[in-house]
């Protein structure tokens, strides 16, 4: 009973992000130094979608079949009989403490009493509320507990972080460190008295990413995670890419769409170098040069040769990078008088094909052959020239490696050269199309150009040419519900701006007209409708098959007559 409780628990809070109707912001506490971090915004959830429409989907119907308590039904019926304050921000985090960490839900206390009463009986084996000063605190038996006053609550529970410094500096294994329940119990409490200079919602960073309109927002410390590895990275000055750089973003449910807007922030150093050589844009012409006209993904990008060489300088493996390419007679000045910074890599022309494949039986010694269908695509790779005689220097030295491959792999890669560009593939006329140039105005080319970053894949065509290959029911069902709900995404980043390095991603959906959250609501609902219908038919045709003596006789039979 109480895994089913506390899965209900998980679910309702979950939930109630969906169904609430006011944003209150005070009360969230969350140690400015946690790893991971997510805040719903309950407010702009508020219209999307019903807890009345989630209530009529198939997976919540199952859900409230499965549940056999009183309280499990009650919840699902009305989550407010938590006594869970709806009109509340709920944040989770994870965060590392010392040898160990924990992970923390909270959010806000309407009816304390009511909230007593269906967290104590979350666990056949709470205890009973204790008093820690003015929080209320009940212990579950699996290292977890919920700390309480008459406005807040804190889930919290121990998350053991392996640290892999230790473990590789030290021969024998050991276990990652395990917080007893006194220790989470302080966790919990101090959590209550958070000073707002060591809360992340005072954070000027977790501010301006909060700034972005979102349904929820989420943060990631990647000093926290540095931190995790023991030092190792601080050997080779790498914690640079760690120390002091964080990432949030805002992920909105719109109508046809979902947004994410992201801001990286970074170290003094980090910033400093990006500074330098912010400005590269990928160009149009660099993308619509792909001699395609079924372009089902590419990607782009500009970056300063000279930045990257800094950036291996400020990691301190530039002695290591300009080791490796002296053994082959090149050095990092030639990287940089060799290339001018555009990269891009486009995957088109996708389908099924028939293939065939051939091995030779291990036992008879004879061949097999084994036809089935596969997807097939053309896959470019291009980088822009620079200087030709040093890129000519790293070209002949690329062709080198590639004859010490094996030839059943290096004779499927075809690669071409000229002043402007370098390319790359498994089709020999992609590669020479490309090199010679061409102009095919592709309707994404705009929305990735103009960036120092862009992306696009093209969902709809991928699951229509898919499409033909399903041959059961279900996946067939499951498959065009697919095509009628996905269109395609979209990637950028505009580099450097207002002290963050900022990106977008959009998903686009067929219905441009209906919220994206209600969208997917009906979608899964309608998934889980076909993977219900489907398990059922296979249960029947196993009660039919075992219950009728006839067939019974004829499965007994089975393994002879094969």
């Amino acid at each position: 009973m109480q895994r089913n409780l506390l899965s209900i628990f998980l679910l309702a809070v979950a939930m109630i992000s969906i169904v609430s109707c006011k944003n209150n912001k005070s009360g969230i506490a969350i140690p400015k130094d946690a790893s991971f971090a997510i805040v719903l915004n309950t407010s702009s959830l508020t219209s999307k979608v019903s807890w009345q429409e989630i209530q009529q989907s198939e997976w919540f119907k199952k859900l409230y079949a499965e549940q056999t308590d009183s309280l499990s039904r009650k919840l699902l019926n009305d989550p407010t009989s938590s006594g869970i304050d709806l009109k509340n921000e709920l944040a989770f985090f994870v965060k590392k403490e010392g040898k160990g960490g924990y992970m923390a839900f909270e959010g806000g206390v309407k009816d304390a009493a009511a909230f007593e009463a269906f967290a104590a009986k979350l666990n056949q084996n709470s205890k009973k509320a204790v008093k820690s000063g003015d929080v209320s605190v009940i212990t579950y038996s699996s290292k977890s507990l919920v700390a309480f006053t008459n406005n807040r609550f804190v889930y919290i529970m121990d998350a053991p972080i392996p640290d892999a410094g230790a473990k590789y500096l030290s021969s024998e294994e050991s276990q990652p460190y395990s917080f007893p329940t006194d220790s989470l119990q302080q966790f919990a409490v101090q959590l209550f008295d958070l000073p707002a200079k060591n809360n992340l919602v005072g954070d000027d960073r977790f501010a301006a990413v909060r700034k972005e309109s979102g349904d929820l927002h989420y943060w990631v410390n990647a000093e926290s995670y540095a931190n995790s590895l023991g030092g190792l990275l601080s050997v080779l000055k790498m914690n640079v890419l760690f120390e002091g750089n964080a990432y949030g973003a805002a992920l909105n449910f719109e109508n046809g769409k979902i947004t994410l807007r992201s801001k990286a922030f970074y170290n003094k150093d980090m910033k400093a170098l990006m500074e330098k050589y912010a400005g590269g844009k990928v160009s149009e012409a660099m993308i619509n040069r792909i001699p395609s006209k079924n372009v089902v993904a590419v990607f782009a990008f500009k970056y300063p040769p000279q930045g990257l060489i800094d950036l291996l300088k400020l990691m301190g493996v530039d002695g290591i990078v300009n080791g490796f390419l002296g053994n082959e007679g090149f050095s990092t000045a030639e990287f940089v008088k060799a290339n001018k910074g555009d990269v891009l890599l486009s995957v088109s022309d996708f389908e099924i094909k028939p293939t065939e494949t051939t091995f030779t039986d291990p036992e008879t010694g004879d061949p097999v052959t084994l036809k089935n269908e596969m997807p097939n695509a053309n896959i470019l790779f291009a980088t822009s020239v620079n200087e030709k005689p040093a890129f000519d220097k790293l070209f002949g030295i690329l062709q080198t490696k590639v004859q010490a491959i094996s030839p059943a792999i290096t004779s499927k890669v075809h690669f071409q050269l000229n002043n402007e560009w370098f390319a790359a593939g498994n089709s020999p006329e992609q590669v020479n199309g490309y090199l010679k140039g061409g102009n095919n105005q592709f309707p994404f080319t705009s929305r990735i150009s103009g960036k120092v970053f862009g992306g696009y894949i093209n969902i709809q065509q991928i699951l229509k040419n898919t499409a033909p290959i399903i041959s059961d029911s279900s996946a067939r069902v499951a498959m065009d519900l697919s095509v009628n709900m996905w269109q395609d995404v979209y990637m950028t980043s505009g580099g450097l701006k207002n002290g963050a390095f900022e990106g977008e991603a959009e998903i686009n959906l067929v219905d441009k007209s209906t919220n994206s959250l209600k969208q997917l609501n009906k979608y899964l609902d309608a998934i889980s409708k076909e993977l219900n219908k489907g398990s059922k038919q296979y249960d029947d045709q196993a009660m039919l098959k075992y219950s009728d003596p006839a067939a019974l006789s004829v499965a007994a039979l089975e393994p002879a007559l094969h």
